[in-house]
C-alpha cells in the first residue's frame, strides 16, 4: 500500500554560520553551517541553492513534500529578502518564496 504524501511549508530562518528550517505541521526541523551569508547578504548564490536543497530534502523524507517557504533572517522583518539575495536562493533550489 503506497504511503500518503503530505504537503507541508518551511520555515527557513538563515544566521551568519546557520540556516535552519522547520516544517509545518510536522515540527521537523534541521540545521546546516553555511559560510555563503556574510555581511546580511548571499555571496554565492549557487552554493546557497545548493545547501537550501539538500536541508528541506534531508528534513522532507520520503513522506512529505514541501513546496513553499517563508524566509527570514537573524536581522527582523526590516531585512528585505529580496534585496539580500535569499529569495533567488531559495527559487533556484526550487522553492516559492511566501511572503
Amino acid at each position: 500500500m503506497p504511503s500518503k504524501v503530505s504537503q507541508e511549508v518551511g520555515d527557513l530562518f538563515v544566521t551568519e554560520t546557520m540556516v535552519t528550517v522547520k516544517l509545518m505541521p510536522s515540527k521537523r526541523t534541521g540545521s546546516r553551517l553555511i559560510r555563503w551569508f556574510s555581511g546580511g547578504n548571499v555571496t554565492n548564490l549557487k552554493l546557497a541553492a545548493k545547501d537550501i536543497a539538500f536541508l528541506i530534502g534531508k528534513v522532507q523524507g520520503k513522506t512529505r513534500l514541501v513546496r513553499a517557504l517563508t524566509v527570514m533572517t537573524d536581522r527582523g522583518p526590516a531585512a528585505d529578502p529580496d534585496k539580500i539575495g535569499l529569495t533567488a536562493a531559495v527559487q533556484k533550489a526550487g522553492f516559492q518564496v511566501i511572503r
